[in-house]
């Protein structure tokens, strides 16, 4: 009995959740949305049997050697053909392998969400506490945690990934914590700057499969399709002393990811990443945390406000440790907040700024910040630079920004 309880295979996936993969995956074929279409299919083979997934990756040995002038339709017919075989697969009646074997008692321990009520973690050295801190988070939902250097953001991220423990308050990842090695396991933590790694890099990640209850040929496949995933299949045969910052991240997320945690904790992913890298990442994480098939509460810091402000669902600002509440900060503001660069000299700019509403000023580098202390917007101000002829090089409107709350008035 024990046996057949631990082979039995999860039931179909909702055919909504099908519905909807199925159409997104149409759509980005429909626009040669490559690398979004491969995304979507892999992300749905990581549930499937193994012979669905050997056949989604022999389509993707094959799409790496198309010619770079094959042009259009041969890559249409290719994706089109593995989300026909992916989509009988997910089709009502069709048994998905389990991702693993868990035991029963790790099934129980199974981690959905991660939250913080009251969060309190005090340091004797230096003197430096955080909190108290209110953190919630569910599946499918992406956190950012943003502040300047030394204000708690690594902290928070220890506590919420059960690395240290709190002074006061209380954790729930929605299971009971009484056994903190089977709680770990399922919460996934890349710090910003991880350890070395030393021999082959696929011996890791096939190890770190294996630890989760993938063996075979069924390792195989994950760590091949979670590779794919992170567009790391042209580094698999290189050694850890060859890869940049930005890719050895991507195999620690790889590695995280093959213990298909329902929490992934990040800090600072984004550092040493050119813009395209940061672009494409985000959209990754993106598509990782709201999974049809296996949605993540993802919590990230990083000092590219801009850029997190982008996928985040919410915003959590800490400054000396304390939280910051956004939407209080930005209700209690009356007017705009302008960043912007101009080629005219100070003794040029200031003029036309003091014929501006009651504002304050500030200079960071070059770059000029503006926050309005009155009812005036970025089209108006857009509109007066405009009329003055104001040479204008970069123009940012940062009024529900969290970067409008670094400003110190």
């Amino acid at each position: 009995m024990e046996s057949s309880i631990e082979s039995a295979r999860p039931p179909a996936r909702p055919q909504a959740t099908v519905a909807a993969w199925a159409q997104s995956v149409e759509q980005a074929i429909a626009s040669q949305q490559w690398h979004g279409a491969w995304r979507a299919l892999i992300d749905a083979a990581l549930p499937a049997e193994t012979a669905v997934q050997q056949s989604l990756l022999t389509a993707l040995d094959a799409w790496d050697g198309l010619a770079a002038d094959s042009g259009a339709e041969p890559r249409r017919a290719l994706v089109q053909q593995a989300f026909d075989a992916l989509h009988a697969a997910h089709a009502p009646g069709q048994a998905l392998q389990a991702d693993s074997a868990p035991s029963r008692a790790h099934r129980a321990h199974r981690v959905y969400r991660v939250q913080g009520r009251q969060l309190v973690k005090r340091y004797r050295r230096g003197g430096f506490a955080l909190g108290p801190v209110d953190v919630a988070v569910e599946p499918g939902t992406i956190l950012g945690l943003v502040g300047e250097n030394g204000n708690g953001k690594t902290t928070l991220l220890r506590l919420l990934a059960a690395d240290l423990a709190p002074d006061a308050g209380q954790l729930d990842w929605g299971v009971p914590a009484a056994d903190a090695y089977l709680l770990r396991t399922q919460l996934a933590y890349i710090p910003q700057r991880p350890a070395v790694w030393g021999g082959r890099l696929m011996d890791h990640l096939q190890f770190a499969a294996r630890s989760h209850g993938a063996v075979g040929q069924r390792n195989i496949c994950l760590v091949q399709l979670v590779i794919a995933q992170l567009g790391l299949r042209a580094f698999r045969g290189h050694q850890w002393k060859q890869l940049s910052s930005g890719y050895k991240m991507r195999f620690e997320l790889a590695r995280a990811l093959l213990c298909r945690p329902r929490v992934l904790l990040l800090d600072e992913p984004l550092a040493n990443l050119d813009i395209n890298a940061q672009q494409t990442l985000l959209t990754d994480l993106q598509s990782l945390a709201r999974s049809p098939w296996q949605p993540m509460a993802l919590v990230l810091s990083s000092q590219q406000l801009y850029e997190v402000e982008k996928v985040a669902d919410q915003v959590l600002f800490l400054e000396q440790g304390q939280p910051r509440s956004v939407q209080q900060s930005f209700a209690a503001m009356q007017g705009c907040a302008i960043e912007f660069e101009t080629g005219w000299a100070m003794a040029q700019l200031k003029p036309w700024l003091d014929r501006l509403p009651s504002h304050t000023h500030q200079l960071s580098g070059q770059t000029h910040i503006v926050s309005f202390h009155v009812p005036f917007t970025a089209a108006q101000f857009l509109a007066q630079a405009v009329q003055a002829q104001m040479p204008v090089r970069y123009f940012r409107d940062i009024t529900a920004s969290t970067r409008r709350l670094f400003v110190r008035d």
